[in-house]
């Protein structure tokens, strides 16, 4: 009896292997077109990597570390408001402090670059060499949505220059279809040979 128990457990293993197979060669194509994935810890060190220089380089002084300034990329790639990114983090009231450290990480939403006001006059006002309170006198808003707005679009120019955005979504990528890989696997391979052994069973 014993023997033919394993026996039948070891003809199920074989069936699911076999059901299985078709999505795991997928997945092989996928891993080898893109190359060597990273892993999560790996994912995680090259963003670190890319945020002390950025730290560096743009003398970012943020209440967040710098692990919690590469969570607020990976995070902030993942769909994520500053507010659940905040959250994310251990502390909701962060949220503020995650909006501007994301803006020195050259990470802009829609809604960053939509001021209150001409665009034009602002950059034509600050190439004057206007103060921020004269700005503010003209432009009809509070000196702490000119400052806002100055350091927005500082960002803005510094980005399109040093080429971070493209390694942060070169990582990331990585992080991307391994999610992909095993949410492909996990729908169309397990759940499949889950569905069918359950059914089975209740026969």
């Amino acid at each position: 009896m014993v023997g033919e128990y394993l026996s039948g457990k070891t003809d199920q293993l074989r069936e699911m292997v076999l059901r299985i197979a078709p999505s795991t060669k997928v997945v092989e194509k996928q891993a080898s077109r893109h190359g060597h994935l990273r892993s999560s810890g790996e994912i995680d060190r090259a963003l670190l990597t890319i945020v002390s220089e950025m730290i560096k380089v743009y003398n970012i002084q943020t209440k967040l570390s710098p692990e919690q300034l590469a969570a607020v990329i990976r995070l902030f790639y993942k769909g994520l408001s500053d507010t659940e990114i905040a959250e994310q983090l251990g502390d909701r009231a962060l949220n503020k402090t995650v909006s501007r450290a994301r803006i020195k990480l050259h990470l802009f939403r829609e809604s960053d670059l939509k001021p209150p006001f001409d665009r034009d006059q602002f950059m034509r006002l600050s190439e004057e060499g206007k103060s921020v309170k004269e700005m503010s006198e003209i432009l009809g808003v509070a000196p702490s949505t000119v400052s806002e707005y100055r350091n927005i679009f500082e960002s803005q120019k510094a980005a399109e220059q040093d080429g971070y955005i493209g390694k942060f979504k070169a990582i990331l990528s990585d992080q991307e279809v391994s999610e992909r890989m095993v949410s492909h696997i996990s729908k169309d391979g397990l759940q499949d040979t889950m569905d069918t052994d359950y059914e089975a069973a209740e026969a």
